[in-house]
């Protein structure tokens, strides 16, 4: 079967990206915030200032990392039905993270997130198909600072069965998260064989580690849960305003993080995901722009050369209404993505800087018209169909024939969008795509029911948020 592909670096690009991470690593250096990070980088083999907090990178530890990490990765989940492996052959979805707001389908404000919204999100996340794996989308603001991590972590983890991925700002975040999964898979060494979690760590560009983050990280190398790396580099302020240099700085972030990650542990797994953007210099805001996406492009096709797992953005944009734009750049970016074949496409839900439940039923259905798409078409003797054309002839139809009935339910039909004449649509009530959506969100939150965690895993978890509580709390 033929599938629509996109790759349109040539190899002496990519090959010039490479160097050129690799000379700013050499060069120019890293800031590692983390006196433990420095430590592993120095036995490594890494040049090391402890006081400046500064290294600098050796491309043979670039090389050693790189066939170190594992080039395929299983993400299982707490319901073995929802496990999928990143091979780079089959796109796999999972939600945006992680604003502070989410917007009110009742009242159509924005508001702040609470922990309710991010469980009923969850519970929609778990049961809308082409979702595979869960990020906590929305902070919890009713809880105190010191616990939000944690409870979101905990709040996903209860509301749906399938993977979860999370970040930690600190080591103890991540251990607590490690410990709740461990609990729930039953042994350490079980967690290592099938991870239920993994976790995000940004780079703060350009060219810094923060302790924080990176030793959080290290905690899930040792563990063998999935560090998902994004470097961040905006064009123009935290990276150089021209594509090409935003991509070679974002790559040198991401190698200098897997060199960390595979000498704390050889073999950790680890998901390269680009997470270079664009700026509005009018307003120094954040901009969805046809050169974010072109760069995203380029560096998954380098994640391809380098043969690692991928974890891409996609499906962003600008507008804060569930209107046509934000239907266009929504499925013009996830098209365009899913032609490079990521094996996770990351941003489902977003609206426009906050959470939106009814968003997210609506991008379910882009990617469904979208994975039809990217399956591209058959040509061969059945698909030609020439019998058929011949038996039928000029002036006939093709309704009544085997060869219809075989094929019909090959193509895409949708769930939410609508297909109707207009006076079907009318007698419907002349809903809008944002209303029908918000009836899904509806429909599933009343009738959805998420596989449990086990009464005895509930217990261990109750017992472990009650010892962070009484840590963290202080």
């Amino acid at each position: 079967m033929s599938k629509p592909r996109i790759s349109f670096l040539s190899d002496d690009e990519i090959e010039a990206i490479h160097n050129a991470s690799l000379q700013i690593l050499t060069k120019t250096g890293m800031k590692v915030m983390s006196q433990e990070a420095l430590q592993i980088l120095k036995k490594a083999g890494a040049k090391v200032d402890h006081e400046a907090n500064h290294a600098t990178i050796p491309g043979a530890l670039v090389e050693e990392a790189l066939s170190r990490v594992p080039k395929t990765i299983t993400y299982a989940a707490r319901n073995p039905d929802n496990d999928f492996v990143l091979d780079k052959q089959t796109p796999h979805f999972t939600t945006t993270g992680m604003p502070a707001f989410i917007l009110d389908g009742e009242t159509g404000e924005r508001r702040n997130s609470t922990t309710e919204d991010l469980a009923c999100y969850t519970r929609i996340v778990d049961y809308l198909k082409n979702v595979h794996s869960a990020w906590p989308s929305m902070v919890t603001t009713d809880m105190p600072g010191p616990m939000q991590c944690l409870m979101e972590f905990i709040t996903v983890v209860r509301n749906t069965a399938k993977h979860v991925e999370h970040e930690a700002l600190n080591a103890r975040d991540a251990r607590y998260q490690v410990e709740i999964a461990t609990a729930i898979v039953g042994s350490k060494e079980q967690l290592k064989e099938r991870p239920i979690i993994s976790a995000v760590q940004c780079v703060f560009s350009p060219l810094t580690y923060e302790k924080g983050m990176i030793e959080g990280a290290m905690e899930y190398a040792r563990a063998g849960v999935p560090v998902v790396v994004m470097p961040m580099p905006l064009a123009g302020t935290t990276g150089p305003v021209t594509s090409a240099g935003n991509m070679a700085l974002n790559n040198a972030e991401f190698l200098g993080d897997l060199v960390i990650l595979e000498f704390v542990n050889p073999g950790a797994p680890v998901v390269y995901s680009p997470g270079v953007g664009a700026v509005n210099f009018k307003t120094g805001y954040h901009r969805w722009a046809p050169e974010s996406s072109l760069m995203h492009l380029g560096l998954n096709q380098l994640v391809h050369h380098y043969d690692l797992p991928s974890e891409i953005g996609v499906m962003g944009g600008g507008s804060k209404l569930l209107d046509a734009q934000a239907g266009y750049q929504k499925a013009i970016s996830l098209i365009t993505a899913l032609l490079m074949a990521p094996d996770i496409a990351l941003g489902l839900g977003g609206l426009g800087g906050c959470i939106c439940p009814e968003t997210l039923t609506i991008d379910n259905e882009i990617i469904d018209y979208a994975l039809r798409y990217i399956e591209g078409l058959e040509v061969n003797d059945d698909t030609l169909a020439l019998d058929v054309i011949d038996k039928v002839g000029p002036g006939g139809h093709f309704l009544g024939e085997k060869h219809t009935l075989q094929h019909f339910r090959e193509g895409w039909m949708p769930e939410i969008t609508d297909m109707e004449t207009f006076e079907i649509w009318e007698k419907k009530g002349s809903k809008s795509i944002a209303q029908v959506a918000k009836e899904k969100t509806k429909e599933i939150l009343a009738t959805h029911k998420v596989e449990p965690v086990p009464d005895d895993v509930e217990r261990e978890i109750s017992r472990i948020l009650k010892r962070a509580e009484a840590e963290l709390l202080k």
